[in-house]
């Protein structure tokens, strides 16, 4: 196998709506309508968009062959001679109604399977309508036994909840133990650590106290989703976990670089990953180098290289064979870009 050109992934690798009973519909109608034409308008929660996960994994559009076997058959030509593992998860989530309030673990959590790791993850917002937003932490500071008694009573919890209204670009950092859900109207990308052979855990507080029928539909009849209360409130200080200055120590800024044409934001990395938005205002050729792969979302307009290209709502990994390149970005490009922390990329026009 050829690992000096990228690889494009799977385009429909969606989450079942079962599993996300809060899915709008942005992800298919707005990102991925002209790849996947047949699907505009499907509820769609999730697109895992880059994914080692064995539960979702993403496969090659060439062979239909898994990422990680991909990633293991190339070894250092893919991987770079820095990096051990992929362990970069990648998703597109949009919310029509809002995600339970949840946590997740660290990786030493006593209550994780053998097949389970925590999730530091990360939110980009894409795009939101106005007045949509985030719950991060609580509006006050709450004693912990009051906040049992409130979970384990079904209390209305939003009166408690720190609502925070997002823009576009506005990036945080939801590291272990960070109570957080994502609100409704909100389109985001979703970078996450996640170990290799691994499924991340999610501990869910409170799910605003909706039941379900058997697929995944609201239901006054239905049922409610698991809850891990008991799992969940030994990792939680909301004594501290309250108020703006919660919020701000989240909350992360771009270093903004621009040319002539073209903006690049480059996000903090955290010790997993960094996160890189490219946008193109005319047509721009694009040096591009790193010592490990690259993981690439187009979410806008197309970007080529000498043998393909990428169009709105597809992904590609770009393996540390094939750079540095020099790509070109049509006029009225969007792209992400994610690498391994310990691989900055270098970017600059050609």
């Amino acid at each position: 196998m050829d690992f000096t050109l990228p690889r494009k992934l799977q385009a429909d690798n969606f989450t079942p709506l079962k599993r996300t009973p809060w899915a709008g519909t942005a992800i298919t109608s707005t990102i991925k309508d002209a790849v996947l034409p047949g699907r505009v308008g499907e509820a769609v929660g999730e697109s895992w968009e880059f994914s080692c996960d064995p539960q979702m994994p993403s496969r090659l559009v060439e062979g239909d062959m898994l990422l990680a076997d991909y990633c293991r058959l190339g070894g250092e030509r893919v991987l770079g001679e820095q990096v051990d593992r992929v362990d970069i998860l990648v998703k597109l989530l949009h919310a029509a109604s809002p995600l339970s309030l949840q946590l997740h673990p660290t990786d030493g959590d006593p209550n994780l399977k053998s097949s389970e790791s925590g999730k530091p993850e990360s939110w980009l917002v894409w795009h939101c309508e106005p007045g949509a937003g985030l719950y991060l932490g609580f509006r006050e500071a709450i004693a912990l036994d009051t906040l049992r008694e409130l979970l384990e009573s079904g209390a209305d919890l939003r009166p408690h909840l720190q609502f925070v209204p997002v823009k576009p670009y506005d990036y945080f950092e939801i590291l272990p133990h960070v109570p957080h859900a994502i609100g409704p109207g909100v389109l985001l990308l979703e970078p996450q650590r996640v170990l290799p052979g691994k499924s991340g855990k999610t501990y869910r507080l409170w799910d605003w106290n909706r039941t379900y029928d058997e697929q995944g539909q609201p239901s006054p009849q239905g049922s409610p989703r698991q809850l891990h209360i008991a799992e969940a409130l030994p990792l939680l200080d909301p004594g501290h976990q309250c108020g703006d200055g919660y919020v701000a120590t989240l909350r992360r800024e771009a270093e903004l670089t621009t040319y002539d044409g073209l903006t690049i934001r480059r996000y903090p990395a955290n010790d997993c990953y960094q996160l890189v938005v490219i946008e193109s205002t005319s047509q721009v050729n694009l040096w591009m180098h790193s010592e490990g792969y690259l993981c690439l979302t187009n979410l806008q307009g197309e970007f080529r290289w000498s043998q393909d290209h990428l169009r709105q709502g597809e992904t590609a990994i770009l393996p540390q064979s094939c750079l540095p390149s020099t790509f070109t970005l049509k006029p009225q490009t969007r792209l992400c870009l994610l690498g391994p922390a310990l691989t900055p990329v270098q970017l600059k026009l050609a």
